[in-house]
């Protein structure tokens, strides 16, 4: 039975610079998107969120680089706490699958690791190999 799930994710950038926030957010989705088999047929919405000392870029521009053409797509600000995790981009996906959700892989990278540790337990990404899977795909829309 096919459900709409959210698969979540987050990753962390060293500054406020757009080609750092499009490459985080491309690598962030692109894991997310191969983890969990993800067509973006099957995406209902993603809804982004920054920290608010990053505003140097739209990171759903990300989405739209990797061929998510139709779906819609929101950014926000998160809720400023005090002390928590700087330079942060997070993401909803609501995506309808017949996965259950206990199939589903959220992922964390960089310093967002610490938001959920108890996720973060995946294997090594290959960052290289990821930027090639990426550009390949830009390269396809």
């Amino acid at each position: 039975m096919t459900v709409c799930r959210g698969v979540r994710g987050a990753t962390t950038v060293q500054a406020d610079d757009r080609d750092q926030i499009l490459a985080a957010t491309r690598q962030l989705l692109a894991l997310m998107i191969r983890r969990n088999g993800i067509e973006s047929t099957d995406v209902a919405s993603a809804t982004f969120t920054v920290t608010n000392d990053l505003g140097a870029e739209f990171p759903a521009l990300a989405a739209r680089q990797l061929g998510w053409l139709e779906v819609p797509l929101l950014c926000a600000y998160e809720i400023s706490v005090p002390n928590s995790l700087p330079r942060c981009i997070r993401v909803l996906v609501l995506w309808n699958t017949d996965k259950r959700q206990s199939e589903i892989s959220h992922v964390y990278l960089h310093e967002a690791e610490k938001l959920r540790p108890d996720l973060s337990d995946l294997p090594p990404v290959d960052f290289e190999e990821l930027e090639q899977w990426i550009t390949s795909h830009l390269c396809e829309g």
